[in-house]
């Protein structure tokens, strides 16, 4: 009588799978959540885009740029920062944000800051817009304020540069 052989796969070959896997999880876990929030950080950056156009239309009316929320068309703010306006992003926006949390129109030496903050993210995570008048026209420019660590949660846009610098 001949023996058959039971076909299978050896206990070390199991061993290998499950580590190849795990070594996969371990980098495509991290890389998925800091999409996630990059796709629910893009409402905010619409937010602004949809701006864009009350800040042209304030402009061509009024030869400069808008100087506080209720110029931007916004709300009333409910508080300051940095010599501006600010309040929650539901309260300016009217709807919630899993990212944003605060906005701020910030004065500066070149122009206007409109902020994004997030407390959901490191650092008191700010996704800076700068606006700016330049040769009869406005210019706009986001970046992240040279934070590297906030890079992965913002669009490739908005990757470089500093709200201080407005020599672009």
């Amino acid at each position: 009588m001949a023996r058959s052989k039971l076909g299978g796969f050896t206990l070390v070959e199991l061993m290998i799978t499950v580590a190849i896997i795990g070594i996969l999880a371990a980098i495509a876990i991290p890389a998925y959540q800091n999409y996630l929030i990059r796709a629910a950080s893009v409402d905010g950056y619409y937010q602004f885009a949809a701006l864009k156009t009350r800040i042209g239309e304030f402009y061509n009316g009024a030869g400069v740029l808008p100087a506080n929320f209720e110029q931007l068309g916004l709300p009333a703010a409910t508080g300051s920062a940095h010599g501006g306006d600010a309040a929650s992003y539901e309260h300016t926006f009217g709807l919630t944000s899993r990212v944003w949390t605060g906005v701020e129109y910030q004065p500066k030496v070149g122009g206007y800051v409109f902020v994004l903050r997030s407390s959901h993210l490191p650092d008191n995570f700010g996704l800076h817009f700068q606006i700016k008048a330049e040769n009869g026209g406005i210019r706009f420019r986001c970046n992240v304020n040279n934070h590297a660590e906030r890079t992965p949660f913002v669009p490739a846009q908005c990757r470089e540069g500093s709200a201080d610098d407005w020599n672009w």
